[in-house]
């Protein structure tokens, strides 16, 4: 048996090829192999490719040298199992690379998952290890696995900014700018802080940062009280503290908010690289922000409402959410190994219509 990858060239990310990998005849005892039914494809992917080297994502799923593979998070089934609790034909939401088929080393096998403690992702982050048996899994639907892949993973991160804010009392400020408003991600935090200004009497504005051609589209979401494009930050109250959630990347877009706030900037939380291709400028930032890295925020989160009470709370937002949404994303058609390479390349650019989502299944 073969997987069939998609890989990148680590010295210019506009270079991809397929490359095939012999996958072990025999497998070693708790081995099973997977065949990677689709995942989703979202800007974050490109974050993951952005700072590979910084965090570690190229680490997850090893390939031919100098070459790498983008993380996805997506549906695979069990085509071969040398573990006694892993059933052929069980089928496991996780973490996936761009490829057919993926070899794991199950550990720590539960009715309602598993972690993979192959020798290579040991010392990674537990969260992006662990595969979740969807017959276990209550936020689990089969109509909605594509959503749940687009989505999922980016709600997350989500759910654990709006909890970061809470924690600390939105850090003295009423007014939130969010970037990239129209992301997934940002759409996600969009919600969950308009819920909770809903739920909880706050009095909090919540303000969408996007380009020109997409302020429509954010505006009609329903959950920013104030949409911009990002030639008209100057219109924000600098008489006023805000915090910034920012998705993008761009150093001028850093630099024209931190300018215009000064002072009453009280908090810069950088999350994503939507923008990865302008991350440098010439004229130095007045501040550095804070990057905001999921998994040890979810680690903390965990520690303190145990893996269930984590789940559940994660869970209830995310019904909530997938009510909102489901009517406002177009599933595009899928993708497979003919079109990887133009929708990684149109994301890259960042030319993707934020009203869509999509779905890769690679073909061994």
């Amino acid at each position: 048996m073969q997987a069939t990858e998609f890989v990148v060239d680590l010295a210019n990310f506009q270079a991809t090829q397929f490359v095939e990998k012999k996958l072990p005849d025999t497998l070693e005892a708790n081995q099973a192999i997977f065949k990677i039914d689709k995942f989703s494809f979202t800007s974050n992917n490109i974050t993951y490719a952005i700072v590979g080297d910084r965090i570690g994502y190229w680490k997850f799923f090893p390939t031919k040298e100098g070459y790498g593979i983008i993380p996805a998070w997506g549906f695979a089934d069990v085509v071969v199992s040398n573990h006694p609790d892993i059933k052929v034909g069980e089928r496991f939401y996780g973490y996936f690379p761009m490829a057919s088929h993926l070899l794991v080393q199950a550990n720590k096998v539960q009715p309602y998952g598993f972690m993979d403690s192959i020798s290579h992702r040991t010392s990674l982050p537990p969260i992006y290890n662990y595969y979740t048996n969807v017959g276990q899994d209550p936020i689990h639907s089969p109509e909605q696995e594509d959503l749940q892949s687009i989505f999922r993973p980016l709600f997350t991160t989500s759910f654990l900014i709006d909890d970061l804010f809470y924690e600390q009392d939105y850090f003295g400020t009423q007014n939130i700018v969010i970037t990239s408003a129209s992301s997934k991600t940002a759409q996600a935090l969009a919600f969950l802080l308009a819920s909770r200004k809903k739920t909880q009497n706050l009095t909090i504005s919540i303000i969408g940062l996007t380009s020109g051609n997409n302020e429509d589209f954010v505006k009609q979401l329903g959950w920013y009280d104030q949409v911009l494009s990002y030639d008209k930050i100057d219109q924000l109250d600098n008489n006023q503290p805000h915090a910034i959630v920012d998705f993008t990347g761009n150093h001028q877009t850093q630099y024209t908010l931190q300018t215009h706030l000064g002072m009453q900037l009280k908090y810069n939380c950088l999350v994503g690289l939507v923008d990865w291709q302008h991350l440098e400028g010439e004229k130095p930032l007045p501040k550095k922000g804070e990057f905001f890295f999921a998994p040890t925020y979810a680690e903390q989160r965990q520690k303190a409402w145990g893996p269930a009470g984590f789940q559940q709370r994660v869970g209830q937002a995310w019904q909530q959410f997938i009510v909102s949404v489901k009517d406002s994303l177009q599933i595009a058609e899928p993708v497979s190994n003919k079109g990887v390479e133009k929708l990684y390349l149109e994301m890259l650019g960042g030319k993707i219509d934020p009203k869509k989502g999509y779905m890769v299944s690679i073909q061994g």
